[in-house]
């Protein structure tokens, strides 16, 4: 900083921060921000529509519109994300839908995307969710889509291959696809569905050999391509579906509705999410149209909707209240020794605490759940579905409250259910412990994603409930001591093994080794032991090394796809909120041999994180608000989120810590 150039002012940008935080939080005392993926999921819901004869009424067909219309690409078509390349499968997708909505194939928002469709050789490469949607269409053969077999649910329980070792998403969608698949329904075929069959296919429709194209895939799109051994499991799969015992196949078909049922009961109708959702809603439908559960889910899917003037509506990836209410929370408790934010608070606490689940489900394991008591769901009670991390932020950010609003909860219950997630390696899965050894990777059918057959143990799970574990150990150091002493042992262990030599670790639902590292810190520092300090230290030094020229941080989301950290273009806001609160925390306790010990001053160092602040000071803008820049979630390494709230709580978390080392001197 030259110095005719001001000094940033850290409390006045601070107090513009938590103000404009405030501004967010909604009566109830939460907050929740869109969680912004694709437009795939608002064209399903139309095609769905479409499918289940539900009339969408002018207006929401405006919207809807007007989000296809917002969601192009700078090439006028459609990507997995913002950034992404143009996809086949979304932009197949988005087109066939509009033109449901009423828009002609020559209209400004459509012709490129037809152009681009034809240019792949028509939709025969799409990739495999792409034919399933299509063929429910009449748009796509079923002899041209690889058998989703019901009669794997009948298998034992024992059996490593059980759809119910899978991870909890993939056996939720591949349920409702393998009683759709089974139907073999098609929509019929009207003059609409006859013009979309020519605009999307370059030759005769009729004459087309749809069974060599089970495995026609589009390259561009195909991150995790069928394993050989997945392709002999097709053969098979094929082959039985030819011949298929009558009996068998309805009794599958019975246990998966009900098992659609249980997960619709469990949702409050909703589903885990958007994605499976609306093909339950479509299973259900082909079952019987005038099934009650059937209307209950198509009516509750509103609620996965967003829609403003600007963007249109849209469906959500995923509701997200409890987890930004905890952050929220957390960054706000951070910023209470330089304000009052006492009322704010205790508010938040008292909603947060309203969102654990108090009882167990009836006959959870049944239908391969653990028991939810006690935990904390990623978007709010209602969800049904608790996470291990969703949990740890909600204990972490619960702990300080008020015995009014303590009482409200249970923690020692959300204690139990986050040792409920532990696997046996020592690190913690997501919604559920891993169930077998093998990650099945082999046999993931979903080319376009990887690592979503079983659950795994991430680093940002394992991270925070390490911290949160330590944290009510320190509270209540007699209460489930042998359990907790014992988790806390096995998951620092893990946590240790898993950093990279040059002190990074990989997150798995952020971007991406920014992310995991400072989670990583935020664990260990729980545990406090000598491999833990050096672990820190090696953390500490891998964070200032990838500090940028303005002070910031910033890493690039193709990191994800190659494993490696890459570095972005520019510096990013959220990730160097992260990463100052990786040093920071680091910072906290006394490490020497190179790593600064700011809160005492040990080494005159702080220009490190002052350089940070600075940058997240001049990208602040002027009603406390920071600027939006490039998405940094993802799930199974290609689907990149848009959490549109990190950008407020975690600035204001980072540059709350740095004033309280200001203000230490």
């Amino acid at each position: 900083m030259s110095p005719q150039t001001p000094k940033p002012d850290i409390a006045n940008s601070l107090q513009r921060g938590v103000q404009f935080l405030l501004s967010l939080q909604q009566a109830d005392g939460s907050w929740e921000g869109e969680v912004v993926w694709c437009p795939m999921l608002t064209a399903q819901y139309v095609i769905m529509c479409y499918i289940t004869q539900i009339p969408i009424p002018a207006l929401q067909c405006q919207g809807l519109l007007r989000q296809f219309a917002a969601t192009r690409l700078s090439s006028s078509l459609w990507g997995l994300h913002k950034k992404s390349q143009p996809y086949l499968f979304v932009t197949t997708l988005v087109y066939v839908a509009a033109r449901l909505l009423g828009l002609e194939k020559d209209d400004p928002m459509l012709a490129p995307a037809l152009q681009f469709i034809r240019e792949q050789g028509g939709v025969v490469k799409i990739p495999t969710w792409g034919k399933f949607w299509l063929a429910m269409l009449n748009l796509y053969e079923w002899r041209g889509v690889n058998a989703v077999l019901p009669e794997v649910w009948l298998f034992p329980k024992w059996f490593p291959v059980h759809p119910g070792n899978f991870y909890c998403h993939t056996r939720l969608i591949y349920m409702p696809m393998s009683f759709i698949y089974s139907r073999k329904f098609q929509a019929p075929l009207t003059p609409l569905i006859a013009e979309l069959r020519s605009e999307l296919y370059v030759s005769d429709y009729e004459k087309a050999n749809f069974s060599a194209t089970r495995l026609v895939l589009r390259a561009e799109e195909v991150y995790n391509p069928p394993t050989i051994l997945l392709q002999i499991i097709y053969y098979i799969s094929n082959l039985y579906e030819s011949w298929h015992h009558k009996g068998l196949r309805e009794s599958a078909l019975i246990q998966t509705i009900d098992y659609i049922r249980f997960e619709l009961h469990t949702t409050n109708y909703t589903s885990i999410s958007p994605v499976s959702g609306l093909l339950n809603i479509i299973a259900l439908w082909l079952h019987d149209p005038n099934d009650a559960d059937f209307r209950k889910a198509s009516d509750h899917f509103e609620g996965w909707m967003w829609q403003d003037e600007q963007q249109g509506l849209r469906i959500a990836g995923a509701r997200s209240s409890t987890w930004d209410t905890a952050f929220a929370i957390q960054s706000l408790q951070a910023a209470s020794p330089h304000m009052k934010l006492s009322a704010s608070l205790f508010n938040a606490q008292q909603f947060l605490a309203s969102q654990q689940i108090r009882e167990t489900f009836a006959n959870f394991e049944q239908f391969h759940r653990i028991d939810p008591k006690g935990g904390f769901c990623f978007a709010g009670i209602w969800h049904g579905w608790p996470v291990s991390d969703c949990t740890a932020e909600a204990l972490l950010a619960l702990l300080d409250a008020s015995s009014q609003t303590i009482a409200i909860c249970d923690l020692q219950d959300a204690v139990r259910f986050i040792l409920r997630c532990q696997n046996f390696d020592g690190g913690f899965g997501s919604y559920e412990r891993r169930k077998i050894a093998s990650k099945l990777e082999w046999m993931n059918p979903a080319e376009m994603f990887a690592n979503s057959m079983t659950e795994h143990s991430y680093i940002e799970c394992t991270a925070s409930c390490l911290a949160a574990l330590g944290k009510f150990r320190l509270r209540h150091p007699k209460v489930m001591k042998n359990e907790i002493d014992s988790a806390i042992a096995k998951a620092s262990l893990w946590l240790r093994r898993q950093q990279k030599p040059d002190g990074s670790w990989a997150g798995f639902w952020g971007v991406n080794f920014i992310y995991g590292t400072m989670f990583g810190i935020q664990g260990l520092l729980t545990v406090g032991d000598t491999a833990s300090l050096s672990a820190i230290r090696k953390a500490y030094r891998w964070l200032v090394s990838k500090q940028r020229p303005d002070g910031g941080w910033g890493e690039h989301f193709h990191g994800c796809l190659s494993g490696e950290y890459i570095e972005h273009t520019e510096s990013q806001v959220i990730q160097t909120a992260w990463a100052m609160m990786g040093l920071l925390n680091a910072s906290a306790i006394s490490i020497t041999d190179g790593v600064f010990d700011l809160s005492k001053n040990r080494y005159d160092n702080r220009a490190i994180i002052e350089r940070g602040a600075n940058f997240l000071m001049s990208m602040q803008m002027e009603n406390g608000d920071w600027l939006k820049q490039d998405s940094v979630g993802v799930f199974f390494n290609t689907a990149v989120l848009d959490y549109t709230l990190y950008r407020n709580y975690f600035p204001v978390w980072a540059l709350s810590l740095y004033q309280s080392v200001v203000r230490k001197g």
